[in-house]
């Protein structure tokens, strides 16, 4: 993706864990992210979902790889680089109170994002905060409370409010509705959509909810201990997984419809520790497809599979559309 605005490049971190023991909580993940565009980043717990969203915006270490933001090379630690990354990034995190000083009013943490990065002159800085405030639907009369002293919603909102307060191009959003009650969820992805849409937002959504990510996201990445297993879009992804991972998440969303009972095959076991990664496939301890070489070989690179970029042993000797195994790095 040549007009990418940003790419992360075979992306691994990993973690000493004491006694000569190494976590290896990402392994070589590669996706690109246009101007604009949503990608939804799902999988269970300890995936490495938010280890990597914090690597890409270096809020974490990153062990090897590359990621590009705006053409620049901001992996490498370059210091011009990273203050680049500072200026047109935010995170939105998942505790909307923890991730608020507690000794700040939502005004005034609002108003400190603005004098560091010399968004707006001084004599408009309240000014700004009122249109921040108004833009993500808290009232002005809300400016001179702490966190603990609103919802769960409320200081939500006003972590949009401060990530949004730099003007930036990419917004990570790690959880950002697990927290909160269904209600305020939705009003929170309605939100995003709004803004999104309006300021040509790029927006990368951690989550669990599948129903939330079919929703908000352009595209979908599929995370299985530390790798990308299955990338496309969202329509695609949901209404044909190809990874046997990905149909066992599908087949698992909540139905509305009383009648329609529990799968019948739920995906059975824990994911292994990134401590103790499986010799073959990480999956194939758990996977209904699991075949010999499953077991002895690692996933392979991936491969084109309909509409889909897909790391599995079942497609490997597929041709068809053009199915070639292919490194996933999108020049």
């Amino acid at each position: 993706m040549s007009d990418a605005l940003l790419r992360v490049e075979d992306v691994a971190v990993h973690f000493q864990a004491g006694k000569g023991r190494l976590v290896r909580a990402v392994n070589g993940v590669t996706f690109a992210l246009k101007p604009g565009e949503t990608l939804g980043l799902v999988g269970e717990s300890g995936c490495g979902k938010s280890t990597l969203g914090r690597a890409i915006l270096k809020l974490g270490p990153l062990t090897d790889g590359r990621v590009f933001f705006d053409g620049i090379d901001v992996g490498a630690g370059d210091a011009a680089g990273v203050a680049q990354l500072r200026r047109e990034t935010a995170m939105i995190f998942q505790d909307p109170y923890n991730a608020l000083n507690p000794r700040l009013s939502i005004g005034s943490a609002i108003e400190e994002v603005l004098r560091v990065h010399k968004k707006v002159p001084p004599e408009r800085i309240k000014e700004r905060v009122a249109e921040l405030m108004q833009l993500v639907g808290l009232s002005l009369a809300l400016a001179d409370r702490r966190p603990r002293a609103l919802s769960g919603g409320q200081c939500q909102r006003a972590g949009i409010a401060r990530a949004l307060a730099i003007e930036p191009k990419l917004i990570i959003a790690d959880e950002c509705v697990a927290a909160l009650d269904v209600s305020i969820q939705a009003q929170i992805i309605n939100l995003l959509i709004e803004l999104k849409g309006r300021m040509n937002l790029a927006l990368i959504f951690i989550a669990h909810d599948l129903g939330v990510v079919r929703r908000l996201c352009d595209r979908v990445a599929v995370m299985y201990l530390g790798r990308i297993v299955e990338e496309g879009a969202t329509e695609d992804v949901f209404g044909a997984p190809k990874h046997p991972y990905t149909r066992a998440l599908m087949r698992a969303i909540p139905e509305i419809d009383p009648d329609r009972g529990l799968p019948a095959d739920p995906l059975g076991g824990e994911p292994p520790s990134p401590l103790d990664i499986p010799e073959g496939c990480a999956f194939h301890p758990r996977c209904p497809d699991v075949m010999p070489a499953c077991r002895q070989n690692p996933a392979p690179a991936t491969h084109i599979v309909g509409q889909c970029e897909v790391a599995c042993h079942l497609y490997q000797n597929e041709n068809t559309n053009d199915q070639q195994t292919r490194e996933r790095i999108h020049a």
